[in-house]
């Protein structure tokens, strides 16, 4: 596995990537990074794929510019100016959570690069909460963050996130739950980010009211026991993405890719099939 930077826009992106073959580029929720879809880059990579997870703009080790305009426009331009400057003309979106908004944006602003939407309890199709309203104010919002750094809270945020969450809560996990939300570059950016949540959001771009546009397969995976997204969400998702087919994962919180490993793979292995 190959960890690389690329200046894409003026920004600095960091990604892993593994394998050769038909690409497939995997996105992280908020607070995360692409190292938690690491094992399945890997295992990609063995089956044929070349697979790539991507460090969003302000996490992980991409770079963190405080005054950047996120938004869905700015990340979206970012993963189809990556595509182009490595030779990519198409790939498979696999996205998980927040990603999943900017996989779709993706798709729906650059359409001739995505080929295929696997979208893991997606983001997009919720409410805001007062927490991200305020989460945009610069002191409160760092404050907040700083407060949540806290190893215990880390570990309770996780936990709910889990239907079975012990065998999955290990140490590694938390310390990469607190280090993506500590740091002043950090919660700078997250800070930044939160206080235009307007650009972020689907339904205020406009883009929800597009998604009658998309006219390629697309798979929602969502655990039965989402307490992050609950399945109402995965209901509404369904009824407006046009033919997108829902897969239910049972005994599954909001993280399907470490919860529900081999069913995951499963369903991921048989919808990357027609593109081999």
């Amino acid at each position: 596995m190959r960890s690389r930077w690329l200046r894409v826009k003026g920004y600095q992106l960091h990604w892993i990537e593994a394998g050769y073959g038909p690409a497939v580029v995997f996105l992280h929720g908020f607070a995360g990074s692409c190292d938690d879809w690491a094992p399945t880059v890997d295992w990609l990579a063995r089956q044929g794929y070349r697979a790539l997870a991507v460090d969003a703009l302000g996490f992980g080790h991409s770079e963190k510019p405080v005054n950047a305009p996120y938004g869905l426009d700015l990340q979206s331009d970012l993963y189809a100016a990556l595509l182009n400057t490595l030779g990519i003309e198409q790939a498979v979106f696999v996205a998980h959570s927040m990603g999943g908004k900017y996989a779709l944006a993706t798709a729906l602003r650059h359409p001739q690069r995505v080929s295929r939407l696997a979208l893991v309890a997606t983001d997009g199709f919720v409410e805001p909460s007062p927490l991200t309203i305020i989460g945009g104010w610069p002191i409160v919002g760092e404050a907040i963050l700083w407060l949540s750094a806290h190893p215990a809270i880390v570990r309770a945020f996780l936990a709910a996130a889990f239907h079975n969450p012990e065998p999955y809560l290990t140490a590694e996990l938390i310390e990469r739950g607190r280090a993506a939300i500590s740091g002043t570059a950090n919660r700078r950016a997250l800070t930044s980010l939160s206080r235009r949540y307007a650009a972020t959001d689907l339904s205020l771009t406009g883009l929800r009211a597009r998604l009658g546009e998309l006219r390629i397969p697309i798979l929602l995976i969502w655990g039965a026991h989402d307490r992050v997204f609950p399945l109402s969400y995965a209901e509404t998702a369904r009824r407006e993405i046009p033919g997108a087919q829902l897969v239910v994962i049972p005994h599954c919180g909001h993280f399907p890719h470490i919860e529900a490993v081999r069913p995951f793979r499963g369903l991921l292995s048989g919808f990357l099939a027609p593109v081999r």
